[in-house]
């Protein structure tokens, strides 16, 4: 039985409503002209959009807008007989009531136009998938939704928000925000004090980058963030793991709860009491709702389709992870690796922004960073395009210190900004130094390497450094303690942090 055809959505009555209050008003005849075209007309009537595109000539040349001026212009275009002539024009001035009212009814044609355009453009879809054009899923998926979310998002363009409005829509937020016992998170919960005065938390719609050379730690880091994510109210994080096994992944996690080695956990030699510390993770990562994707050199289709899958069955989903953006892949052809991840860059943002989730994406630092100043990374250094740092609203560089002692290059471990004389330690770096060789000195520190994280861009708020504890065998980061903060403030002349109590 042949699927029965159904006719295009159109108000004609909205339409013939508009085309009279432009005749009737210069003032709605530019309202119309900002926000129509010809296509905004739906066809049932091709008077209507005849009529539209003498008007449009006559705008082009600056001239009057009136009954007369149209037929005149029709006559020229060789379209007065097709457009009913000046008995239609009439008509139209005689259906509007009020030409005041041009506002409603141009939403309502506008809204037929998106609504046409989405359902042609699902049968574009249905059309290239009959053509043979799906040579992978999830490209043709996340495509064919790019496609129809610019058409849907067309809906609501060029149309301004009263300030009263949104005044007391922010009043209404200012006031749930004065309500919160730790007025510095905003966003979901880093789990890193300093960090969250950074960052007030991972932000809804923001892309964060977090960069660093291989075997810095950054995977480690992005892996303990994403249990601070969940383990804040509770909320699913969704994790995309391009190199790493979900086995591997799940063993570097339950060592960083458990505080048993991975090392140990690989090989097996457990004790007792090991054994039920890991069990004990086993229980806590139980009560996680933490989703693992790793499929080897993922696609970005396939990245864009799941997020919204799993968005759609858990909308409070409240974070992201990508390891990494330089292994993800396009089905589209570049010229240069760089413009792939440019395209890559701006999909992922777009779909946290869509989302309205935090999305943040790992990326790997070039070579020429250990030729920088103790070779700490800039963000000159973010491998294969500028756009991650055009694109990103957060980006994060980290850096260690005995990064480059293992590989045969000292460097000296500074904060750069903190001290006047070039390549002397400052006072924090030295108390935290200092803290950690009192740990190796007592045999309970042999692991653990400062680690500078630097906020080198932060659209929304400040930049700068903080410094993390990263214990290398359970693959674990920790704040630098309160005290040591506290301490080196002292020494440096400067009171404690306000952010110090949070």
């Amino acid at each position: 039985m042949p699927a029965k055809k159904v006719s295009l959505p159109a108000n004609v009555e909205a339409e013939r409503s508009v085309l009279g209050a432009m005749l009737m008003s210069s003032e709605a005849c530019s309202v119309a002209l900002s926000q129509l075209s010809e296509n905004s007309f739906s066809g049932v009537d091709p008077r209507n959009q005849l009529v539209f595109r003498a008007m449009v000539a006559l705008s082009a040349h600056q001239n009057p807008i009136d009954a007369q001026t149209v037929n005149n212009e029709l006559v020229n275009l060789h379209l007065d007989e097709a457009a009913g002539g000046p008995e239609y024009l009439l008509e139209l001035i005689n259906s509007t009531i009020n030409a005041n009212n041009i506002d409603h009814y141009i939403r309502m044609v506008k809204d037929q136009a998106v609504l046409r355009d989405y359902l042609l453009g699902l049968q574009q879809v249905e059309k290239d998938y009959v053509d043979g054009k799906v040579t992978d899923v999830g490209e043709f998926i996340a495509r064919s939704q790019q496609s129809l979310t610019a058409i849907a998002n067309r809906r609501s363009v060029g149309e301004f928000r009263r300030a009263g409005e949104v005044a007391i829509e922010v009043q209404r937020q200012i006031e749930q925000e004065s309500k919160r016992t730790n007025k510095n998170l905003t966003g979901v919960d880093t789990g890193f004090r300093k960090l969250n005065s950074y960052t007030h938390g991972w932000q809804p719609g923001d892309l964060v980058v977090l960069a660093a050379r291989p075997s810095v730690g950054k995977t480690a880091l992005a892996l303990n963030l994403a249990i601070h994510a969940t383990q804040y109210q509770g909320k699913p994080v969704a994790i995309f793991s391009g190199e790493m096994s979900s086995s591997l992944i799940m063993k570097r996690m339950l060592s960083a709860v458990s505080h048993v080695p991975v090392e140990q956990l690989t090989t097996g030699s457990l004790g007792e009491r090991e054994l039920q510390k890991v069990a004990s993770a086993v229980d806590d990562m139980q009560k996680m709702n933490l989703f693992i994707d790793d499929r080897p050199n993922p696609r970005l289709g396939d990245i864009v389709a799941k997020t919204t899958k799993l968005k759609n069955n858990f909308p409070d989903l409240c974070a992201v992870f990508i390891d990494y953006i330089n292994i993800i892949r396009t089905e589209e052809n570049f010229d240069s690796r760089s413009l792939e991840i440019a395209l890559i860059t701006s999909t992922l943002k777009e779909m946290a922004r869509n989302l309205r989730i935090p999305v943040i994406a790992l990326s790997q630092i070039n070579r020429k960073a250990d030729e920088n100043e103790n070779g700490e990374p800039s963000l000159s250094n973010l491998k294969d395009s500028g756009s991650i740092e055009q694109d990103a609203d957060i980006v994060m560089l980290m850096y260690r210190k005995d990064y480059y002692d293992n590989q045969g290059k000292k460097k000296p471990f500074r904060q750069a900004g903190t001290d006047a004389q070039a390549g002397a330690a400052s006072p924090f770096e030295t108390r935290v130094q200092a803290s950690v060789d009192a740990q190796k000195a007592n045999g309970k520190g042999e692991n653990i390497s400062p680690t500078t994280i630097s906020v080198a861009k932060n659209r929304n708020g400040q930049t700068g450094k903080i410094v993390l504890l990263f214990s290398r065998d359970i693959q674990r980061f920790d704040d630098v303690s309160l005290e040591t903060e506290r301490a080196a403030a002292s020494l440096n002349g400067n009171g404690p942090s306000p952010d110090d109590d949070l």
